[in-house]
C-alpha cells in the first residue's frame, strides 16, 4: 500500500480559534489513523511548508491539544517539532524528503490549489485523495458570502482537475459532486464512506438541571436555522408560565449574516431565563451539556453528513432533526423528524420530550446506545483500500 501523507493545514490554521468544528474532528480522526499506520504529515503555513516524518507526527496531537498556549505560541512549538521546514510556499522545497509511492490525503478543505497538486504529480507512483464534505456553497448560495462561494468553487475545480479519488460522506454529496464534473472533461471516481462517530464515553459529571433542557450545536449562521428555535421559545414565553418552559442552550460561535438572530440573542428578555447562549465551548464542556440534555435540536437546512445527532445518540440523547437524507439513512427511526417549515411539529416534539415519563426516557436511552452507528473503523477500511 502507498505511504499516506496527510495534509494538516486546516488544523494549523484553526489554532487559537475556539472549539473544533465537524471538519476539524474529521481531520483529527485521520491524524490519529495516519499515526497508527506510520504515515507522514505536511502543513502549509503562512511562512511555508512543514513536513512531519512518522516519529515527529506522533508528537503532533499533544501540541495541537495544548490549552496553556495561545495560537501563536502553539504554532511556534509545532514548527519546532517538524522534521523539515521550508520558507517558501512551494512544496517542492521539501518534497525530496517524502517517500516514493505516497498517497496525498486532504480531508480539511484547505490547501486545495493547483500548485500543491501539480507538485505531488512529480512524485513517483503518487495518488491524490481528497474528501469533499459537502457542496453547500454551490447548492445553497443563500447561506454563503459571495467570497466564500467563489473560494469553494476554486477548490472543487482543483479537486476535479487533479484528484485521483474523491471521498464523500453521503450519496447526496456524491450526486452533487458528479454533477459538477459534467462537461469538465474529467471523471474522478467518487467513493461514499460515511463518517465515523467517536465522541468518547458519556461524561460522569454530565450537566444536571432542575428542569428539562435542549441543546443546539453549531456555528450560529443562517444554514443552521437557529431562528426557528428562537421563534418557538419566544412563543412559549408569551403563552406559558416561565416555570413550565424548558431551557434552550445554544452552543456555538456567532457566524455571519444572522442579524435577526443576533438581535434576539442580544435583546430578548427570555435570554438568561429560558434561553442561554453559551458560545463556543471546549469539547469537555460541550459534552457535559450534551450528555445531560433532554434532546438535541437539529433544524439545519443543509448538511453534507451532520455529526451532532449521531454524537448525541452515542450518549443516549435523542434528536429532533430536519429530515435530511444522511440522518434518515444512517440514524433511521432513532431520530424524531420535523419539517422545518412547520413550527408546530417542532413545538410538539419538544413538548412531548420535555414531559416524557422516566420509563420511556430509559427505553429511548437504551435503544440509542445499542444502535449501530457508523464507525471510523469501517470508514478507514473503505478509504485505505483505495490507496
Amino acid at each position: 500500500m502507498a505511504t499516506p501523507v496527510l495534509d494538516l493545514s486546516r488544523s494549523f490554521s484553526r489554532l487559537g480559534r475556539g472549539a473544533a468544528t465537524g471538519i476539524d474532528r474529521v481531520e483529527r480522526a485521520y491524524l490519529n489513523e495516519i499515526i497508527r499506520r506510520g504515515g507522514w504529515g505536511i502543513i502549509r503555513t503562512p511562512r511555508g511548508f512543514l513536513l512531519f516524518e512518522p516519529d515527529r507526527l506522533e508528537r503532533l496531537p499533544e501540541y495541537l491539544d495544548r490549552t496553556d498556549l495561545d495560537g501563536a505560541d502553539q504554532a511556534s512549538t509545532i514548527r519546532a517539532i517538524a522534521s523539515s521546514r521550508s520558507t517558501s510556499l512551494s512544496i517542492r522545497k521539501i518534497m525530496w524528503r517524502m517517500p516514493n509511492g505516497l498517497a496525498y490525503l486532504n480531508v480539511g478543505h484547505t490547501n486545495l490549489n493547483p500548485q500543491t497538486m501539480r507538485a505531488m504529480m512529480e512524485m513517483p507512483d503518487h495518488s491524490k485523495v481528497v474528501m469533499v464534505h459537502d457542496t453547500i456553497p454551490i447548492d445553497h448560495p443563500e447561506f454563503q458570502t459571495e467570497t466564500s462561494r467563489a473560494k469553494f468553487v476554486e477548490r472543487l475545480t482543483t479537486v476535479i482537475n487533479f484528484a485521483n479519488q474523491i471521498i464523500v460522506p453521503s450519496d447526496e454529496v456524491r450526486e452533487n459532486v458528479e454533477k459538477r464534473m459534467v462537461g469538465t472533461g474529467h471523471r474522478v471516481p467518487v467513493t461514499v464512506s460515511p463518517l465515523g462517530v467517536d465522541i468518547g464515553p458519556t461524561p460522569l459529571d454530565y450537566e444536571r438541571s432542575d428542569r428539562p433542557y435542549f441543546v443546539v450545536l453549531g456555528t450560529i449562521e443562517p444554514r443552521k436555522n437557529h431562528k426557528l428555535l428562537l421563534d418557538i421559545w419566544e412563543r412559549m414565553n408569551r403563552k406559558m408560565d416561565e416555570s413550565r418552559i424548558p431551557e434552550l442552550r445554544i452552543i456555538g460561535a456567532r457566524g455571519w449574516g444572522n442579524k435577526d438572530v443576533f438581535d434576539i440573542l442580544d435583546n430578548s428578555p427570555m435570554m438568561g431565563r429560558t434561553v442561554f447562549e453559551l458560545g463556543s465551548l471546549p469539547d469537555k464542556e460541550m459534552k457535559r451539556h450534551l450528555a445531560g440534555a433532554t434532546a438535541l435540536l437539529f433544524p439545519s437546512l443543509a448538511e453534507g453528513f451532520g455529526l451532532p445527532p449521531f454524537e448525541a445518540a452515542t450518549f443516549g440523547v435523542p434528536s429532533v432533526c430536519a429530515p435530511l437524507r444522511p440522518t434518515e439513512i444512517h440514524l433511521g427511526d432513532m431520530a424524531i423528524y420535523a419539517d422545518t417549515d412547520d413550527m408546530y411539529q417542532w413545538f410538539q416534539a419538544i413538548r412531548e420530550l420535555a414531559s416524557e415519563e422516566l420509563a420511556e426516557q430509559t427505553r429511548r436511552i437504551s435503544a440509542l446506545r445499542a444502535f449501530q452507528l457508523p464507525t471510523w473503523e469501517k470508514h478507514f477500511e473503505r478509504v485505505f483500500s483505495l490507496l
